[in-house]
């Protein structure tokens, strides 16, 4: 039915073109047509290719690109609304030639073509003509580009023999379909295997990453491309095989040279920039009149055997099962070629202490002076160790002493700042409550009076903070949940009047063990630094939590007016101001008192500056997984675990 309405609106579009005025049509340049998004990586590098072989050209030509990328769309268009767009847009345009690159690219033109441009000839790209029947021997020149799907096949059964499932993992596609069927067509070819093929077509990418991580040993994947999951969320391919080979308990394969490094063992992979250049240069010939008919058994394949040595060494799979001829990247060097010049090093020393030894021996006779100098000398340096040892002995008991008086002396005097200020500011806001506000000037002294109760309050406790961490007081692990303590820290911030976007937590391990008290105060100092600092233009502060393997992610950005670059080496150091932020109140302690949480955890903190302005810091924690419920988790930090954060 829609290739009879095609056929009809075809119709129905020549008879009005007809019936309009006569205008002046251009005639030549090259329409290039597409069944993929243009977003897709491999896409991308061609359509590059081919902009870079018609820049390489004397005479200008031009270009026309249409993608057939139905799902980016709304509605999904069917043959007959796509040749009704093709034949407005073209209907003053007659282009020379025709690249189409696809199943359904090649299908339509070979149907419609001749009705919506003439007879122009046409450059298929596709791995296997034959699938196509009549459709593909309308392409006058059929560039044998894309994977060796049978290979690829072939090569995953061959390097893990006990398999006896091949998983399909794509998106619900026409084109993703038609590289599903050459994929069931080349296992059934294995005559000497019974493979059973499963085909995971329509899935959220979460459900896929469960499903491939929970495969059996006897399995293997292999990932054609997905651009849009079964919610209509879009990805970039080469970042979903990344997603999805992390988490595989069976090999992942992959017919696209941009998805190796992402986690795939490899495949007879597609270089798309290689397909460009021979689509284009056959499409020029055709264009220029030098175009000859290809010799019997000439082809033309983009494709080779590509593998990651990486993913070699995590599976045990062995080089001598690779095809002949695979190139192996991201291969590590030997020990021998890693350790070259300290390997040189080692035989220099040998040689010095060779020579040192044959001093040794012309000096033998002389052992007995020798060695009873040398005990001597080793009683005086006992002797000298032994008074040195009492010395910082001392040292140290006299430190304790003075860092317990400083504790007692803070702790007294913490007590003694808090209880008069929480006296002056509840005197305030019964004051602000009780006096009319809006006599000349009390509003503001009030409301200046519980700021300023606040600024002593918050430098009492970041002194006290960095106090406690410079005690090195042994960490505190306990169970807690990662996006209640997020909340928690980021209500205590806007309780300041700070304006603060957190995304989307769900991801987070529901709990994790660590410090959540140290780890609620570094939060809070990012936040505090970005209130003081990062908000003078305006916007709000932006707060990210992510899982990272075994670690826990934490970002804060802001718009403020970032960091000098001569100062970006020197904002963590304690008690460091940078010359722009003199005029903000501040101790100098909050970021140094986070790179000091921070590594006591075994983490990092960094900054970056924010593209469009501001500044991004990015605490990095690695924690260890509670996979067992909390039998006591603490009240302050899953308070608000039962919602989520905004």
């Amino acid at each position: 039915m829609a290739v009879a309405g095609a056929a009809l609106i075809l119709v129905l579009v020549t008879l009005l073109g007809a019936a309009r005025p006569v205008v002046a049509v251009e005639s030549g340049g090259i329409l290039f047509v597409s069944s993929f998004s243009p977003t897709v990586r491999w896409t991308e590098a061609m359509l590059a290719a081919v902009n870079e072989e018609l820049a390489a050209r004397d005479r200008p030509i031009n270009l026309y690109v249409e993608f057939l990328d139905r799902s980016r769309l709304p509605a999904t268009p069917d043959s007959a609304e796509w040749v009704a767009f093709l034949a407005s847009k073209y209907r003053d345009v007659r282009p020379g030639v025709i690249i189409a690159d696809g199943a359904p690219a090649i299908e339509l033109m070979a149907a419609f073509g001749p009705g919506l441009f003439g007879g122009v000839p046409m450059v298929g790209v596709f791995p296997r003509f034959e699938d196509l029947g009549e459709a593909g021997k309308a392409a006058i020149v059929p560039v044998t580009t894309g994977p060796h799907i049978d290979r690829t096949v072939d090569m995953a059964l061959d390097q893990w023999p006990d398999a006896r499932r091949l998983v399909i993992v794509s998106d619900n596609g026409g084109p993703s379909h038609h590289l599903a069927r050459i994929i069931r067509a080349a296992v059934a070819a294995r005559t000497d295997r019974r493979i059973a093929v499963e085909h995971l077509s329509d899935y959220r990418i979460e459900d896929l990453e469960n499903t491939l991580a929970a495969l059996p040993r006897d399995s293997v994947v292999l990932y054609t491309h997905l651009s849009v999951d079964a919610l209509g969320r879009h990805f970039r391919p080469e970042e979903v095989a990344g997603r999805l080979a992390r988490v595989s308990a069976a090999p992942f394969y992959v017919l696209f040279d941009s998805d190796i490094g992402s986690g795939a063992v490899g495949g007879f992979v597609n270089n798309s920039r290689v397909a460009g250049r021979v689509a284009i240069r056959a499409a020029l010939a055709l264009a220029d009149g030098t175009w000859r008919p290809p010799a019997p058994g000439e082809t033309h394949y983009s494709s080779g055997a590509v593998v990651d040595w990486r993913q070699l060494r995590r599976w045990g799979i062995r080089e001598q099962t690779l095809p002949p001829d695979t190139e192996i990247r991201f291969r590590q060097p030997s020990l021998l070629e890693e350790y070259l010049l300290e390997a040189l090093a080692a035989l220099g020393f040998i040689g010095v202490l060779s020579a040192a030894l044959l001093l040794i021996s012309v000096l033998y006779v002389q052992r007995g002076r020798l060695a009873r100098a040398l005990r001597d000398a080793n009683t005086r340096l006992e002797e000298r160790v032994t008074a040195r040892t009492r010395d910082i002995e001392r040292a140290l008991m006299g430190e304790q002493a003075a860092r317990l008086r400083l504790r007692t002396f803070l702790d007294m005097a913490t007590h003694e700042f808090k209880t008069p200020l929480a006296v002056i500011d509840s005197s305030a806001q019964m004051l602000e409550r009780l006096v009319d506000a809006e006599q000349a000037g009390v509003g503001s002294r009030l409301s200046l009076i519980r700021r300023s109760v606040r600024r002593v309050v918050d430098l009492v406790e970041t002194c006290l903070a960095g106090e406690r961490v410079d005690e090195e007081i042994p960490l505190k692990p306990v169970t807690f949940a990662p996006a209640a303590l997020v909340g928690t820290v980021v209500e205590r911030q806007r309780g300041h009047g700070a304006i603060i976007l957190v995304g989307d937590t769900a991801a987070l391990p529901p709990t994790a063990i660590a410090d959540p008290d140290l780890l609620a105060i570094a939060l809070d100092a990012l936040l505090d630094n970005a209130r003081r600092y990062g908000t003078a233009k305006g916007g709000a502060i932006e707060v990210a939590a992510w899982w990272n393997g075994n670690a826990l992610v934490l970002s804060v950005a802001d718009r403020g007016p970032g960091v000098p670059e001569d100062e970006s080496l020197r904002i963590f150091e304690k008690y460091y101001r940078g010359m722009d932020n003199r005029s903000t109140p501040g101790t100098g302690i909050g970021l140094n008192l986070v790179k000091t949480i921070a590594e006591l955890h075994g983490g990092t903190v960094a900054y970056a500056p924010r593209d469009g302005g501001g500044s991004v810091f990015t605490l990095t924690v690695p924690l260890d997984r509670d996979r067992e419920p909390a039998a006591e988790p603490d009240a302050g930090m899953t308070e608000q675990s039962s919602a989520p954060v905004h």
